[in-house]
């Protein structure tokens, strides 16, 4: 049974001028384990696509199966547990809260559920530490560089040992070192942890470091290579 699987996926967005078809019935299945990139120029439907795997939005018609469960038949509450649990978001724009640190901005994930808050605290200083960041721990985020920011969303991503890395142009504003350095932690997490990783990118340089490559055009995704 694939890890992950969608079916019929769609969805409509309502605008002034009528209705907009994002994704028009997608079919898609990896294993565990996967590292997936999805390319495709900007508004065809990569980051819907993305969203509606990750739980963030909600399909207008598909279903999306992780490991068995379909996500959308089970309540707000365990929709939330879920996706706190089981997946981990990294950006294109890293979305660290301004005022809080580097430390505390990869532990509030953690924060939410667990009762011991030294125990968050604890995990994300090691998480950071990997990352080589243990010279950052207390430094907000306009004191890092663009690289160093993305290394601490990536880092938050992962407090809750997620299943499934959800990446939406993760390099997009990173130069090509930052760049190869966040695939390279992308890359070896995959491998060395089995975490099933799906990223959006317009970069086939970003796109090779992944096992299979798709491409979405118009709402429509096919195999890169055929």
């Amino acid at each position: 049974m694939a890890f992950i699987k969608v079916e019929n996926l769609k969805k409509i967005y309502k605008t002034e001028e009528g209705q907009v078809e994002a994704l028009k019935g997608i079919n898609f299945q990896a294993e565990k384990g996967s590292m997936i990139a999805i390319m495709g120029p900007s508004g065809s439907g990569k980051s819907t696509f993305l969203h509606l795997i990750g739980a963030i939005d909600k399909p207008t018609e598909g279903k999306v199966f992780i490991d068995g469960k379909d996500i959308y038949s089970i309540s707000e509450e365990q929709l939330a547990l879920f996706r706190n649990k089981k997946l981990g978001f990294v950006f294109q724009f890293h979305y660290l809260l301004p005022e809080f640190t580097a430390l505390e901005n990869v532990a509030m994930p953690m924060l939410i559920y667990e009762n011991n808050e030294k125990k968050p605290y604890e995990k994300a200083k090691d998480i950071l530490k990997k990352l080589n960041l243990e010279d950052r721990l207390n430094h907000k985020p306009s004191q890092l560089s663009g690289g160093q920011q993305q290394r601490v969303a990536i880092a938050r991503a992962l407090i809750n040992n997620p299943e499934i890395i959800i990446a939406d142009e993760p390099t997009g504003n990173l130069d090509s070192e930052n760049s190869r350095i966040v695939m390279e932690i992308l890359k070896n997490l995959n491998k060395e942890h089995n975490v099933s990783i799906i990223i959006a990118t317009h970069d086939i340089d970003i796109a090779r470091y992944c096992n299979d490559i798709y491409y979405m055009k118009d709402g429509l995704l096919y195999d890169y290579y055929s």
